[in-house]
């Protein structure tokens, strides 16, 4: 496979120190799609988070990298799109590591095209659906400060995270095959898949309520520890769906942002308004870490 795009190494690494842990520890053989899938989404993330950019701004430029990844954009769109970002985008980052991943969009680009089929349509598609959640969040937010109904969080979560646990399950059936998971099981584990990253960005919105609410966005509009609650089984759900996972490492990948979203609702729970935003201490991201590799064990035992 071509590497037009530096895609496990120290441009993933300086974007996501934390993602990069679990992207170290997949198989081989599905860690590039990962990867890829994710420092395309967190490019596609950097242009929706431009506050300098106006959001009609964003949202063309946003419109334009989902048919460049879609790969129904013309060369002359892909090159001044290139353009665009590697120009005026680029410079509104403040993060000097996101402003080099949009300034090599391109050659990630080039690496889509590197990957066989079935793993460019998984790619693809949980990119469709991700720039879909970051435009509507765009738009939805010039028009309300809130959610309007359970149903839009719903929505919400499914597009910019539940879509990806629906693609990590898609990516390791076509990397690995059998060896990913029993095959009997695909439907039932896209499903968990797709809780388990609603789960995770649930917990994303819990713990920045505060900070959301300053920027005009609220996007729960029920009570708090409603969605903890849930937030909270589909993190055991999560669980279960890593014990089925098929090999250590695997299992291992997939547990460690389960582990530390429970700790993190756990913190939730207690947290009062004046404490501010919640952090996971260093020694219990240790603690799951070292639980996660004792769970991967005794799945792996039964």
């Amino acid at each position: 496979m071509k590497r037009g795009c530096d895609l496990t190494g120290e441009l993933l690494k300086a974007v996501s120190r934390s993602f990069y842990l679990t992207i170290y520890w997949l198989p081989a053989e599905m860690r590039p799609g990962v990867a890829l899938g994710y420092m395309l989404a967190r490019a596609t993330d950097s242009v929706a988070d431009t506050s300098t950019a106006a959001p009609e701004r964003r949202a063309e430029v946003l419109r334009a990298m989902g048919r460049a990844i879609a790969g129904s954009a013309a060369a002359d769109e892909v090159a001044a799109l290139a353009t665009t970002l590697a120009g005026d985008m680029a410079a509104a980052q403040t993060n000097p590591a996101e402003a080099t991943l949009l300034q090599r969009f391109a050659d990630c680009l080039a690496a889509l095209e590197s990957f066989p089929p079935e793993q460019q349509a998984c790619i693809r598609k949980v990119l469709a659906t991700i720039i879909e959640g970051q435009l509507w969040d765009i738009t939805y937010f010039q028009q309300h400060d809130s959610v309007q109904s359970d149903d839009d969080t719903v929505l919400y979560t499914y597009r910019v995270a539940g879509c990806v646990g629906e693609f990590w399950t898609e990516l390791g059936y076509a990397a690995l095959g059998a060896r990913f998971c029993d095959p009997a099981l695909r439907e039932l584990m896209e499903q968990a898949g797709v809780r388990y990253g609603r789960g995770l960005q649930l917990i994303n919105i819990l713990r920045d309520r505060a900070e959301d609410s300053e920027r005009g966005r609220a996007y729960l509009c029920s009570a708090p520890e409603k969605w903890l609650n849930r937030a909270a089984y589909y993190m055991n759900d999560g669980l279960d769906y890593c014990r089925r996972l098929r090999g250590f490492r695997l299992r291992f990948a997939a547990m460690l942002p389960a582990l530390i979203g429970l700790k993190t609702i756990a913190l939730l729970r207690r947290a009062r308004p004046e404490d501010g935003r919640v952090k996971i201490p260093r020694r219990a991201v240790y603690a799951s870490m070292l639980r996660a590799v004792w769970l991967s064990l005794v799945a792996q035992a039964s």
